[in-house]
């Protein structure tokens, strides 16, 4: 019995112990976010493993401000210990391997840098060596990896187009062709391209330069005042070799202007290429960067650029992402750091937003300010300037998966990265980007009508509409027969329809006095065509009645009820609707409005019409449109894209004729003019506008003397 009661203990102690070291483990939360914005929490991706600084790599002197880190193919990471003037290199264990600190340069003297800011490492080939931006020298200098060791250097190039004075290096990459992409801080003019012996080639990928609608305008009208407006566009701050290439660039530019911010924030739906802070350039510098994800590839996507802030969120980070550094990791996945919020964003070769994670702070996992990042494997290491250390993140069977999903299908193996996937959405249900992958997969094996459920899922109205057009197209072809023969037999029916209301209004003709219901509401086809005389009739005849007016407009109520509802998946893909009765409020309330706004007017104006004769009027000018509702709605459901617009036309052209029965009826009915009658339709709307807003200032009055009674009512019961 002791024995059962110490095993019990244990478990609950044990119990009570393991939430604490998981949410000890991550102090951050891990997220995506779905198409339309909303922040998804998913599994962690990544979890801090080791922080290692100054005393854990055993350094006499301890790294200070330091700039960048870098991994080669070995695991060795190499520190940029901007303070010190050193790099430190240490094994893939976090053991200091050497500094290089002193050299011997080409002339065989002793040298130094002089603020370096970033290295980067050729692994094999030609070029092979740790490159290290020796930025206020203005040079590049080549060290053996494996004992750091001098090899060449990279003096400043020489050329016309580089101004005196601009050229500073601090990031550069060598490409598998072995050209040198470097970043200068003070070069404008973009990417600096040099041969492998340091000749300047060109520069590449100039950032956009803005300029206001004052400054374009002056620019325009006055070519020599516009030379004093100086628009120099902002530099790159880092660079990276696409590691699945080779020979494309990855680079990260930080805007500083308002204008540039705001260009910034609007490129995460537009997705343009001017103002994006991640660039993914090829050797002439166009942009090849695929956006395919819901957002552009720009950091953060719940952006506020306001200044102000209050209590609860003064601490928040506000503004745009500041991207400061890039790194490229394997199958084609690359991340970047944003400094403003210490978080890692991952996206996949297509520009697909994976996971997001870290934050600020000082627990293991925390980043004070990150400064760099890169890959160790499938490790990703961040660097802290201000803690002056760098935390290692360890990938998780999470992000496991979700790599083995994205290599398959790299590689075109879809039936197994539809496994994977499906493995990714059985650990995170919300996570958008596996659904779209897997009505990819399944779209490139024809399987259309599966992949169309898998992109419903995540709300992918683009490639929703690429696999229906496929799949219309796959019916169309087994079912044409039986379509033509159903769009002859439904024209056949209507012009049936037709016949029939033809021969009920003539019939009702010979009747005299009150007429049936049913041709009552029949003739409702004889005034659509007809409306000079059928209004004419439908006053002096009394072939209308209100109750064929409230049936007309039950009708139209049900067919807005089905538009809500019954709208197709592209044109309504989060199946939004209006309840029952919030349609019958939004057709009898325009309605009311202006049958009881044209009867006071019209009143004044010598108008024959009663209300009664106004309000059966009215309605009978709705009798097009249900049907024009009901077609478009069903239209929606077999159309996709722009070809919706004739669904829109066709309810366009129901207002129309609407408005051309109403204006026409309230000629007749009133026996105005043309000119007078425009006039008084003018009016009714003026005075339904006035009648909304004594109706609203009514209900505000009231809802505040029922406030003060409440309120009376409550210090007195109180008391």
């Amino acid at each position: 019995m002791k024995k059962l009661t110490k095993v019990t203990l244990f478990i609950l102690a044990l119990l009570m112990v393991l939430p604490i070291v998981a949410s000890a483990a991550t102090p951050y939360s891990t997220y995506t976010y779905s198409i339309d914005g909303e922040l998804l929490n998913s599994p962690d991706a990544y979890v801090p493993d080791v922080a290692i600084d100054s005393a854990t790599l055993g350094l006499d002197v301890k790294l200070t401000a330091p700039s960048d880190i870098e991994a080669d193919e070995e695991g060795n990471l190499y520190i940029t210990d901007a303070g010190n003037n050193r790099i430190v290199v240490t094994d893939k264990h976090y053991r200091l391997k050497y500094i290089i600190k002193t050299f011997v340069n080409n002339d065989g003297v002793d040298d130094t840098f002089s603020s370096p800011t970033s290295t980067f490492v050729v692994d094999s080939g030609e070029m092979k060596g740790l490159y290290v931006c020796d930025t206020f020298n203005k040079r590049i200098l080549v060290f053996n990896q494996d004992d750091g060791s001098f090899i060449r250097e990279i003096s400043e190039p020489v050329s016309e187009l580089i101004k005196t004075g601009q050229y500073a290096p601090i990031g550069c990459v060598v490409d598998k062709h072995g050209r040198i992409f470097v970043v200068s801080n003070k070069t404008t003019e973009g990417i600096i391209v040099l041969t492998a012996d340091g000749q300047f080639i060109n520069f590449i990928g100039a950032p956009k330069v803005s300029v206001t609608a004052l400054e374009a305008l002056i620019q325009k009208i006055s070519p020599s005042a516009a030379d004093a407006i100086v628009n120099l566009p902002t530099t790159y701050k880092s660079i990276d070799l696409d590691a699945k290439t080779q020979e494309f660039v990855y680079a990260t530019i930080i805007f500083s202007e308002e204008e540039d911010q705001q260009s910034q924030l609007a490129q995460l739906t537009t997705k343009l290429t001017d103002y994006s802070p991640v660039k993914l350039l090829n050797a002439t510098g166009v942009d090849i960067m695929h956006r395919n994800g819901f957002f552009s590839p720009a950091g953060e996507v719940s952006v506020e650029l306001e200044t102000k802030t209050t209590s609860a969120n003064a601490n928040a980070p506000k503004g745009v992402s500041d991207i400061i550094d890039i790194t490229s990791g394997p199958n084609g996945v690359w991340s970047i750091i944003d400094t403003k919020r210490s978080k890692v964003y991952t996206y996949d070769s297509d520009g697909s937003l994976l996971y997001i994670f870290g934050d600020k702070g000082g627990q293991l996992g925390n980043i004070t300010e990150a400064r760099a990042v890169t890959y160790q494997g499938t490790n990703l290491v961040v660097l802290d300037i201000t803690k002056a250390s760098f935390t290692v993140f360890r990938r998780t069977e999470y992000a496991e998966i979700l790599d083995e999903a994205i290599y398959y299908q790299g590689i075109g193996e879809y039936d197994i990265a539809v496994e994977k996937w499906e493995d990714v959405l059985a650990r995170n249900n919300n996570f958008d980007s596996a659904y779209v992958a897997i009505g990819k997969s399944l779209y490139r094996d024809g399987k259309y009508e599966e992949a169309i459920k898998y992109y419903k899922n995540a709300y992918d109205i683009e490639n929703y509409a690429t696999a229906f057009k496929d799949m219309r197209k796959e019916r169309m072809e087994l079912l044409f027969i039986p379509m033509i023969v159903l769009i002859i037999v439904a024209f056949m029916l209507v012009a049936k329809l037709f016949g029939y209301a033809a021969k009920v209004n003539k019939d009702a003709q010979l009747v005299v006095g009150r007429k049936t219901f049913k041709q009552e509401v029949l003739y409702g086809f004889h005034l659509m065509f007809h409306p000079f005389d059928g209004y004419w009739d439908l006053k002096h005849e009394k072939r209308g009645s209100v109750r064929a007016s409230l049936a007309i407009i039950a009708v139209t109520i049900v067919a807005f009820y089905y538009q809500s509802i019954g709208t197709g998946y592209y044109y309504n893909p989060k199946g939004t609707y209006m309840t029952v009765i919030m349609q019958i409020l939004s057709v009898l309330i325009p309605l009311l409005l202006f049958v009881i706004a044209n009867w006071c007017f019209t009143t004044l104006f010598d108008g024959e019409g009663s209300l009664k004769d106004i309000f059966i009027a009215a309605s009978y000018a709705l009798f097009p449109v249900p049907a024009f509702v009901v077609i478009s709605t069903i239209l929606t459901n077999v159309l996709v894209g722009d070809e919706g617009q004739i669904a829109t036309l066709l309810v366009t052209l129901a207002f129309i004729w609407m408005g051309f029965l109403m204006i026409l009826g309230m000629q007749v009915t009133h026996d105005y003019s043309m000119g007078k009658n425009i006039l008084t339709i003018i009016m009714t709307i003026v005075g339904m506008v006035f009648i909304m807003f004594i109706a609203l200032l009514f209900i505000s009055l009231i809802s505040k003397m029922v406030a003060l009674v409440t309120t009376i009512f409550s210090e007195i019961s109180y008391r």
